[in-house]
């Protein structure tokens, strides 16, 4: 983009120097009906107004405002916390002998009533451009801008209108004056609409908003665009949803994960690529059953996919969306112990796995457990998880329930690369291994068991050798 936009301009600039010596010539000599001395001055107009606007719209934001905490969620800003944002000029220019200094300005004329709050950088908001060396051009980047919210003059809190926070859109401006062979140009760029918030409570609405306005708009000026936000077809929301998990977690939705997100946002349809989705559906209304939205939901997966389920989530591992009827039907002819990862859809950021066994009558029967959370998995890696667990019933410790990833992969397999081995470690003590295991009472139900904190083997054989039966099923189901 750079080189066409240098390209045009030394062109530009070619066909100015040479107007120039016809300028001279004719100084010097013409003739009757002369076309020159006619035509000359509207091809030097014509030139200068392609060269002001060609360097005009060269002037661009080569890097979004964004916080140095949270690089793939640029746009979203926190009052008093520092983010970076880079312009510069795509065009190649020759040499300028003086400081071309670029001013930001925040919310530069926002028409009024378009936001409740209002805001300010308080820190030196001019900088000096500077010639790249590895393009030749000029750029400079803010490192260490800041927004503060300014007291509202009434005394109020000044976010009390129809707008939530996170739909408050805002600009961040920028301007400099170039002088250049005659010529004046007035540059003038801005970001895209941003998000300011004051918690970081607030990061997912934040994201919610920038994601629905990029998708439904490129009028980067259309700041009150949530007062009425358009609908988005799910043909486009599905394709961002999985284009979120590429970018977010390196690998994206394939159709029926995309298909098991339509029937929860949507209900069941036979073609989704016609049904609308609206602004409040995506993000504002809760789940019907739920205490938290269908956004809400998404992103917390993607915090806990991010954090705990990486590896596993990229070798394709992770089911993920698939509804429990969806999982029965899978998992109904499948060998006793095959199991399957699917984030709950009860709780926020958890995931869960189940496994099919046989009763007496060789029927099949569905044993889930309770989701695992960021707290849980902060103690113990999902991996490690399923290769030590165990259920206990009637007293007795059997053997990991789980043994084939869906459809039929031995799970040592799927796994064993990601096993936290304590095996080649020097340690001059008896090395310990953290269990997760789930008590069952009873015979096995075709409902949820709840996994308690990792216990050692060590401390499960001091307690059954110490509590008679009745005391140790009290222990173990005392919260």
């Amino acid at each position: 983009m750079a080189d066409m936009f240098t390209l045009t301009a030394q062109s530009l600039f070619q066909i100015k120097r040479q107007l120039d010596k016809l300028g001279e010539l004719i100084l010097k000599v013409t003739y009757e009906s002369d076309p020159i001395p006619l035509q000359r001055p509207q091809m030097e107009e014509q030139v200068k107004y392609l060269i002001y606007h060609l360097i005009k719209s060269s002037f661009v934001v080569e890097k979004e405002p964004c916080m140095p905490t949270h690089p793939q969620k640029p746009l979203i800003i926190k009052t008093q916390v520092q983010f970076t944002t880079k312009v510069r000029l795509l065009v190649k220019l020759p040499e300028v002998d003086y400081q071309l200094k670029v001013k930001t300005t925040f919310d530069k004329d926002l028409p009024p009533g378009k936001v409740n709050r209002q805001f300010f950088i308080p820190t030196n908001n001019t900088k000096v451009m500077d010639v790249e060396e590895s393009t030749g051009c000029l750029s400079v980047e803010f490192r260490h801008l800041q927004l503060k919210e300014r007291k509202c003059p009434t005394g109020g809190k000044g976010n009390e209108g129809p707008l939530s926070v996170t739909e408050e859109l805002h600009s961040l401006n920028f301007e400099a004056m170039l002088m250049l062979q005659g010529l004046d140009i007035d540059l003038e760029t801005c970001s895209l609409p941003l998000v300011v918030i004051s918690n970081v409570s607030q990061l997912p609405g934040g994201w919610a908003s920038v994601m629905w306005y990029n998708l439904l708009t490129d009028d980067p000026k259309n700041l009150g665009f949530f007062s009425n936000p358009l609908r988005a077809s799910w043909s486009q929301l599905s394709e961002v949803l999985s284009w979120q998990f590429s970018s977010f977690a390196g690998r994206g939705l394939n159709k029926e994960q995309l298909n098991m997100l339509g029937d929860k946002l949507l209900g069941q349809h036979a073609s989704y690529n016609d049904c609308q989705v609206s602004w409040s559906k995506f993000w504002k209304e809760n789940i019907p059953g739920k205490s938290f939205s269908f956004w809400l939901w998404l992103d917390s997966i993607l915090d806990l996919i991010k954090k705990h389920l990486l590896p596993v989530w990229i070798d394709g591992y992770i089911m993920g969306f698939v509804s429990k009827e969806m999982e029965r039907a899978l998992l109904k002819e499948k060998e006793p112990g095959t199991f399957l990862l699917r984030f709950s859809e009860s709780h926020l950021g958890g995931i869960t796995f189940t496994w099919v066994e046989q009763d007496e009558n060789g029927d099949p029967k569905f044993i889930s457990v309770e989701p695992y959370t960021k707290n849980r998995l902060n103690a113990l890696p999902i991996a490690d998880i399923i290769r030590d667990y165990k259920v206990i019933a009637d007293g007795v410790v059997p053997e990991n329930p789980l043994k084939f990833l869906y459809p039929d992969i031995p799970k040592d397999e799927a796994f064993g690369k990601h096993y936290n081995s304590q095996q080649n470690k020097v340690c001059p003590y008896i090395q310990t291994q953290l269990v997760p295991i789930s008590h069952r009472n009873g015979p096995v139900q075709n409902a949820c068991s709840s996994p308690e904190p990792p216990m050692s083997p060590g401390m499960f054989e001091i307690i059954t050798q110490h509590l008679s039966p009745f005391e140790f099923e009290s222990a173990m189901s005392s919260p």
